[in-house]
């Protein structure tokens, strides 16, 4: 079985065509009905870009998290809030930024190198989510999204990698569980 590391390796050395417009779509469906923030994120150049999520009627509000410089948890912010980029290359909220709080958190969309169908998530290695994720209730929704070349038949996944609850990719929308 391959280990999480050489998998991270494959899978950077690809770019994967993604349809963005069709997983906007899947992740608006899934999400039509919903109360409370929505979490987001800011794409890099292998992950699927939500940004027009964001102006369809009837979803929302939308958060971004902001990521730490060290090991504390991701903070969570209003997607208007004031934006710098990180050293990573994304654009995410300033660190004075309003914070959404966690029990007004309805759904987080999370991005990753890979997915499974059982809601298994490679992340880059630094474990932001997976901490960030055990502070949430059982009730919020975890959207794993990723394109169907990087959907993968197993994750490895450790005791702390936090599954998700769904999994969209431009061809499905996996419930998980």
């Amino acid at each position: 079985m391959i280990d999480k590391q050489t998998l991270r390796e494959q899978l950077r050395s690809t770019s994967p065509e993604i349809d963005h417009e069709r997983i906007v779509r899947r992740v608006a469906a899934l999400l039509d009905g919903s109360e409370g923030w929505v979490v987001t994120y800011r794409a890099l150049g292998h992950e699927p870009d939500l940004v027009g999520l964001e102006g369809l009627p009837g979803l929302g509000p939308f958060a971004l998290t902001r990521t730490p410089d060290g090991a504390e948890l991701l903070t969570v912010h209003p997607v208007d809030a004031p934006s710098e980029r990180h050293r990573y290359g994304f654009d995410q909220p300033v660190a004075d930024a309003p914070i959404v709080p966690r029990a007004d958190i309805a759904a987080v969309i999370v991005p990753g190198l890979a997915f499974d169908r059982s809601g298994g998530r490679l992340g880059h290695g630094q474990g932001w989510y997976d901490r960030w994720l055990t502070e949430l209730g059982p009730t919020v929704l975890r959207i794993g999204v990723v394109t169907r070349q990087r959907l993968v038949d197993h994750v490895p996944t450790e005791p702390h990698d936090v599954p998700m609850t769904h999994v969209v990719t431009e061809d499905e929308t996996i419930v998980v569980g």
